[in-house]
């Protein structure tokens, strides 16, 4: 066992892992992976492995006084109501609301969006489990909105169950169908749904390791059992693809974007459907609309055989296009050209094109008629900061949209498409002793390596730019994913009682700046999220906002790779470091479930010249001995089936066994009964920023307010 101590009297014991002699062969190389054992997750050495990093966890937080009180006060401060957007579906209006501190957001309905209305329970995910766990995924109303199917997720796992609710008696049919992953749910009027499936594991077991290959889209019809659903669509031949359907606006076309990946390109391919195709399900005769991953293309709308489509075809900030689908070799004709800011989404209600520009990492909402062009776009008057949801159909008058900023907790607007200027207020969330006032926002930009990386600070007014401040910085910075403001009530707590800084960065491989910024910190380009995220860090530095003492960085997913990746590369210039559900063995990756399609962003390791690149960077083959890391917390769920917790689990006993002494402590909190984070309780969020914030508190030595 190694000791690490915390204090003149305490000393906290490392635990003993096992390190075996397994090693394997990659590209002539003998690679040792002494923790190859772990990534069994169900094994009963693993279950010992994460109950003896927990327990050094608890011991370590026994020396943290005010762990009780940061809990309580993140709890007080996220105990406020929050709503979703409203849809309008069978003339009641359907909409999400958390009282505060509710586990799961309840589904509810009421007649009108008065302030007075009276609201009912159409559906509490609450009640599906006695420990909150149990939580919705994808939704979709039926053609006449009689019916309401949606997706159950059971302990943060990516699997799911499908079950569709009777609108008029809001109970369930007895229809449901399993075996659900990264499935949308798209309905052929009111008989039966498409959706996405994968084949039952052997094991007869919901697999959280194994590779996920073969999906294939099925036809479910109401009244029917799950093993009489049609296999409609599969692609043998390319068995890690992944396919999204959706019907067009006529309903007399199945509209197919297939995937190689997360690589920010698909094919459009087109089927018809039969008039009879609920009553007798077939296979879908396809068309390829698009035969070559070269682009991004998105279904908006269709007229007749006009279809509208959001692409990155000779636009890498997105443009808006009109295709002739019984003559696509006429091509393209550009409505809305690419501009100097990226679209981020489009919509379309009635004839009303709804366009949400990202421009520096704000939205910008416009509106024009459909097919019209730029010189058309006339801007709505919302406020500063992101939409953070929107409710808008072809064939409804009804819009609404959600609004949040690091300051504005949750906004919610509707208005009729055809009084656009018109904008009411369905919901305005208070949080109780918060006054953004108190609070200041501002963005920069860093220069890093050419580039102008943004960057948003945010702080109590008036502190002292000594260096003294607490300091996190926070980035993502990959999958073509955008960083945009939001609020968190757990943040909050940093700034308000612990005196912090919040810096979040928007690096090279995000979606900021369209394809031209994520290729930038894709593959061979991925050390520049590196080089970005450490420059934000030297400029928080010389701006005197934090030392390297008082200097934390934060990162979950491919954002845990980036704060681990960094931590190696520049132990000098943090403190801490919080991991959360890291990417962190990267000769591995894309043997785990979904990890082949990250491919896209980390190159592919059994191409030779891509590994070589990966390992500059690999977090667990790029621990140093004799090296004083920052303090580590590597944050991980042991049902996790997105990003394995063997990744976490080999890269805490790397950094234990390598590091007895120099550097740290490293410590690992390992969630039990959750999973990547999405449809995380509420109780387990507040314990699990607790904990973080109280070691970020030790380890940056942050005074408590």
């Amino acid at each position: 066992q190694f000791l690490y101590f915390i204090g003149p009297m305490q000393r906290l014991a490392y635990p003993a892992v096992r390190r075996a002699a397994h090693t394997y062969t990659k590209h002539g190389r003998v690679i040792p992976d002494p923790y190859h054992w772990l990534e069994n997750p169900d094994s009963d050495e693993t279950k010992a492995f994460v109950t003896a990093q927990n327990d050094v966890f608890e011991q370590y937080m026994k020396a943290f006084p005010h762990r009780d009180e940061v809990k309580d006060a993140i709890k007080g401060m996220l105990d406020y109501p929050r709503r979703s957007c409203p849809s309008l579906r069978g003339g009641r209006f359907y909409f999400s609301h958390n009282t505060g501190l509710q586990n799961q957001s309840v589904l509810y309905r009421q007649a009108t969006l008065d302030a007075d209305a009276t609201p009912e329970v159409f559906l509490d995910p609450n009640t599906l489990s006695e420990d909150g766990t149990s939580s919705l995924g994808a939704t979709a109303w039926s053609e006449s909105d009689k019916f309401y199917a949606y997706v159950v997720n059971e302990k943060g796992s990516d699997w799911g169950a499908i079950s569709v609710r009777d609108a008029a008696t809001a109970t369930n049919l007895p229809d449901v169908v399993d075996w659900v992953k990264f499935s949308g749910i798209t309905w052929v009027g009111d008989d039966g749904f498409f959706y996405t499936r994968f084949p039952k594991p052997e094991s007869g077991r919901k697999e959280e390791t194994g590779p996920l290959e073969d999906a294939a889209v099925y036809f479910h019809k109401l009244g029917s059992s799950q093993d009489d659903d049609v296999r409609v669509l599969d692609i043998p031949e390319n068995r890690k693809w992944l396919m999204g359907v959706e019907l067009t606006d006529c309903r007399e076309k199945v509209v197919i974007s297939v995937h190689d990946g997360c690589e920010p390109h698909n094919q459009l391919w087109l089927a018809p459907l039969p008039k009879d195709f609920a009553e007798k399900p077939r296979r879908l005769e396809v068309t390829k609309l698009v035969d070559k991953f070269e682009a991004e293309y998105e279904y908006l709308a269709n007229d007749g055989a006009t279809m509208y489509l959001l692409t990155t075809k000779d636009a890498p900030l997105k443009r808006v296009t009109a295709i002739n689908t019984d003559k696509p070799e006429e091509g393209q004709k550009e409505l809305i050209a690419e501009s100097d800011a990226k679209i981020d989404f489009c919509a379309v209600v009635r004839d009303t094109l709804l366009i949400a520009y990202l421009r520096d990492v704000k939205h910008v909402l416009y509106r024009c008629p459909l097919g019209g062009s730029a010189s058309d776009l006339v801007p709505f008057g919302l406020p500063i900061g992101t939409i953070s949801g929107m409710h808008a159909r072809r064939k409804s008058d009804f819009v609404s949209v959600a609004l949040t900023s690091f300051l504005l907790p949750n906004r919610v607007l509707h208005f009729d498409i055809n009084k656009p200027d018109e904008l009411s207020v369905f919901f305005d969330a208070k949080v109780a002793g918060f006054d953004p006032d108190d609070f200041v926002t501002e963005q920069v930009f860093v220069e890093s390596d050419g580039e102008k990386v943004p960057m948003f600070v945010c702080h109590k007014k008036g502190i002292t730019l000594d260096g003294t401040n607490p300091t996190l910085l926070y980035g993502y910075g990959g999958f073509n994913i955008s960083v945009t403001p939001s609020f968190s009530a757990t943040r909050l707590v940093f700034l308000a009682r612990m005196g912090g800084v919040l810096a979040v960065a928007n690096i090279r491989g995000g979606g900021e700046y369209g394809e031209r910024w994520h290729q930038g910190g894709a593959k061979f380009n991925k050390m520049n999220c590196y080089v970005d995220f450490c420059n934000c860090a030297k400029w928080l530095q010389a701006k005197k906002y934090a030392t390297k003492e008082k200097l934390a960085i934060m990162g979950g997913s491919n954002g845990g790779l980036l704060v681990a990746a960094c931590a190696n590369k520049a132990p000098h210039l943090f403190s801490a470091v919080v991991c959360q559900v890291g990417v962190l063995d990267l000769y591995r990756f894309h043997e785990f479930t979904i990890g082949h399609a990250w491919t896209s962003d980390f190159g592919d390791p059994e191409v030779e010249a891509d590994f070589d690149y990966l390992t500059q960077y690999s977090p667990i083959h790029n621990v140093k001995p004799n090296t004083a890391y920052p303090a580590i917390l590597v944050a991980t769920a042991d049902h996790d089936d997105r990003v394995v917790p063997a990744h976490s689990h080999k890269y805490i006993a790397t950094l234990q066994h390598v590091n007895p002494e120099a550097g740290g402590p490293f410590l690992a909190r390992i969630e039990v009964n959750a999973g990547h984070g999405a449809g995380k309780p509420t109780h387990k969020i507040i314990a699990e920023a607790a904990d973080t914030y109280g070691f970020l508190a030790q380890a940056l030595g942050a005074k408590w307010q």
